[in-house]
């Protein structure tokens, strides 16, 4: 299985790469859901609940609330990969991934506290892209059947260097006004993204039943804190 070629020599790490590129392409959206949703839906959790948070919250912030979250529609694509041990079938890695997303999103509903703005409704505020590298620790558990992995757990190795843009929708109370005039909010905004992100730094990880979200089962995805 090409797998388990994986970290023995350079070619059959970079065919190694493709395969796993190919089978992360067809398994990130597909009609049923895909890995995206998934992934979305547990960040999405991790961040609301760290910007709950009243004592990171900013003064110039009077509310705050998660409207939506999405990876986009584009995968991350795989660029190294070592191999750290093979047990009982389960193959332990680790690889760098980029994540070029012009399509991700981040929806948040911000109503600021400055007197000169206290009148305005609250206003939604989107990061509209998503640029990072990241270095993942990865168990995957191999099938004989197609999509040829039964089992994936996923775990940050530390966390990465992301660029984002942060700026008012068109739609929003904020309109026309530039971001750079909330720099507080901006910084508070990427702190609260790096501590829902340190969640997920090994050795907690996120576990995927790839079979179970095959057969469309109700429990697919585990948070656990340590392996």
């Amino acid at each position: 299985m090409a797998i388990q070629s994986i970290g023995k020599s350079s070619p059959p790490t970079i065919e190694s790469a493709v395969w796993l590129n190919t089978i992360l392409f067809k398994l990130w959206r597909i009609q049923s859901g895909g890995i995206e949703p998934i992934l979305s839906s547990a960040a999405s959790s991790s961040l609301a609940e760290a910007l709950k948070q009243p004592y990171t919250r900013p003064s110039a912030v009077a509310h705050v609330s998660l409207e939506s979250f999405t990876f986009g529609s584009s995968p991350p694509a795989i660029s190294r990969i070592e191999i750290k041990g093979v047990v009982e079938n389960v193959v332990l890695l680790e690889v760098d991934v980029g994540l070029l997303m012009n399509d991700a999103s981040l929806i948040l509903e911000i109503k600021p506290s400055q007197l000169e703005y206290r009148s305005l409704p609250s206003t939604r505020m989107s990061i509209n892209s998503l640029d990072a590298t990241a270095t993942l620790n990865l168990a995957v558990k191999c099938s004989q059947e197609y999509p040829y992995i039964s089992f994936l757990s996923v775990s940050l190795v530390e966390i990465p260097d992301y660029n984002l843009k942060i700026e008012p929708q068109s739609d929003s109370g904020l309109k026309g006004i530039d971001l750079g005039s909330f720099p507080v909010i901006s910084r508070w905004i990427k702190s609260s993204i790096n501590s829902a992100l340190s969640s997920y730094l090994t050795p907690q990880h996120i576990s995927i039943d790839v079979l179970a979200w095959l057969r469309e089962d109700d429990e697919i995805v585990t948070y656990i804190e340590g392996y």
